[in-house]
């Protein structure tokens, strides 16, 4: 706020000859009684907000629908799937005939997400195993553990390291093409009790939702 130069100095201010406040050399401001003034306020409500809906995606063959909850899959969108959990002709040379996973396939780089809260128990961030560069994190579904790997992913996309706790969907690593692998996917298994492999598409839809 600013005031007249000779406002600071009240002798300086000329008052007219018959104000009393010109006498005594100050300066006064009339002030009139004004009613008081309400100030309207928006209300408000204190809650919790609520849960997202679900994601929904078209049911096409080879793909899968994802929801928000405490078990997810590696990706929140679908992605197709080339090969299931079962026998199989082996792919490549020194690759299996009982595949104990699912091949998914968003596309190379594509980030990968943990399927639920656990802690990471191993790791290999180099191209040196048939699995390439790989996790394995541990979780507890209904008291049991229950580990889920993922593997061939891409050299400097692994984001975790063993000991760690990690939350769903936390990132875990890219979509590579790294150890015996025929191209950019991920190959996705569940170990129950940490190291017996089960269906991973019939596992996770039990939990996650139907197709």
């Amino acid at each position: 706020m600013s005031l007249p130069a000779l406002a600071v100095n009240p002798g300086a201010v000329a008052e007219p000859p018959h104000s009393s406040a010109a006498a005594a050399g100050v300066q006064s401001l009339p002030v009139s009684a004004a009613a008081s003034v309400t100030v309207q306020r928006d209300g408000y409500k204190v809650g919790t907000a609520p849960r997202p809906a679900p994601f929904a995606y078209s049911q096409t063959a080879g793909t899968y629908m994802n929801y928000l909850g405490p078990i997810q899959w590696p990706f929140l969108t679908g992605v197709p799937i080339s090969t299931y959990f079962g026998p199989r002709v082996p792919p490549c040379g020194g690759c299996s005939s009982f595949h104990k996973g699912l091949d998914m396939n968003p596309g190379v780089g594509t980030p990968i997400q943990s399927m639920a809260d656990g802690v990471v128990r191993e790791v290999s961030s180099t191209d040196k195993s048939g699995l390439g560069v790989y996790a394995i994190i541990d979780h507890r579904v209904d008291g049991r553990l229950v580990s889920s790997l993922y593997a061939h992913m891409q050299e400097g996309s692994l984001a975790l390291r063993p000991g760690q706790p990690v939350v769903v969907g936390q990132q875990v690593g890219s979509v590579g093409n790294t150890g015996q692998s025929t191209g950019p996917h991920l190959h996705f298994e569940i170990l129950l009790d940490g190291v017996t492999p089960t269906d991973p598409f019939a596992w996770l839809t039990t939990r996650v939702g139907p197709l």
